[in-house]
């Protein structure tokens, strides 16, 4: 089921910018960001409440008569209204649609393009965060948009921090250092772009590892990352780029920088549905443990 409010024929991108709601607060929160950012990037706002497929009710289907069903149904219908409403408080006149759809978020991100997706969420305790990696291993395994988990309070706080991208080399992180590149014009906000290596270069070394001239690392690693930024940089000349190269794992550096951040940017490492593989140990981590949003980008 579909429905749609207050169309905007002037929106300039036609891929939308899609929340994924359930009912709570956090996805409401996450709506009304997401509502703000449609309407600064000129792109439509799409809504979206999953019910459960047929066979996940089992024999209530043929006990209740199918009042289960039409009773999650009901109850997503009042959250996609509760959600546009907050969407157009946010951003009157957005071009807004509102979507009820059979199956998984997953299933769905699947047949849908998106300039970004957003998972309202809140770090809470380990079993709700457990719950939520494993949904965002499913959708981003599922999508190649962008998907956001979005955590509140941080913009409330203090606007002007940073949208921290990790970078390493790999097409992905080139291209998550694209996207972050141009959310950071779209909110007026720096970027620093940050490298993690030492760990790397050492491991397996043993004892050898004390023969290394680390100064001159140090400074291949700078010299390296500051090219990096340079290339990627000139898109956007009017955004700040500050960098950070340490010693240290990636996971630890960038979940110590998310205590400062307002988005942190990784690429996945995930190798696709069919293998069944994870988001990479790196974007888990931040999922898990990072104060403030992540976005993941294939």
């Amino acid at each position: 089921m579909n429905g749609k409010v207050a169309m905007n024929s002037s929106a300039e991108r036609t891929q939308p910018v899609l929340v994924c709601v359930d009912g709570s607060d956090e996805t409401i929160a996450a709506t009304r960001w997401a509502a703000s950012y449609a309407a600064r990037v000129h792109a439509p706002l799409r809504i979206v409440h999953t019910v459960p497929s047929g066979d996940w009710y089992g024999s209530a289907a043929f006990v209740d008569g199918g009042e289960l069903e039409e009773g999650l149904r009901s109850d997503g219908r009042g959250h996609l209204a509760r959600a546009s409403k907050a969407a157009l408080s946010a951003s009157p006149g957005l071009s807004i649609e509102t979507v009820l759809a059979d199956g998984s978020l997953a299933d769905f991100v699947a047949t849908v393009q998106a300039e970004l997706i957003v998972l309202g969420t809140a770090r809470t305790n380990y079993a709700h965060e457990i719950a939520l990696g494993s949904n965002t291993i499913r959708v981003v395994n599922h999508t190649q948009s962008p998907v956001l988990v979005w955590r509140p309070g941080v913009e409330s706080v203090d606007t002007g921090r940073p949208i921290v991208v990790g970078v390493d080399g790999s097409e992905a992180s080139t291209r998550a250092f694209a996207v972050a590149l141009e959310m950071a014009h779209t909110l007026d906000a720096p970027i620093v772009a940050a490298n993690y290596w030492g760990l790397a270069i050492a491991g397996g070394m043993g004892s050898g590892a004390g023969y290394i001239d680390w100064s001159k690392v140090r400074a291949d690693e700078q010299s390296w990352l500051d090219t990096q930024v340079e290339v990627m940089g000139d898109k956007y000349p009017d955004v700040t780029v500050t960098t950070e190269s340490l010693e240290s794992s990636a996971a630890r550096g960038l979940r110590a920088l998310s205590s400062t951040a307002r988005i942190v940017a990784v690429g996945s490492r995930g190798r696709g549905v069919l293998r069944g593989a994870a988001l990479g140990s790196v974007s888990q981590s931040l999922v898990h443990h990072a104060e403030c949003s992540v976005l993941i980008v294939r």
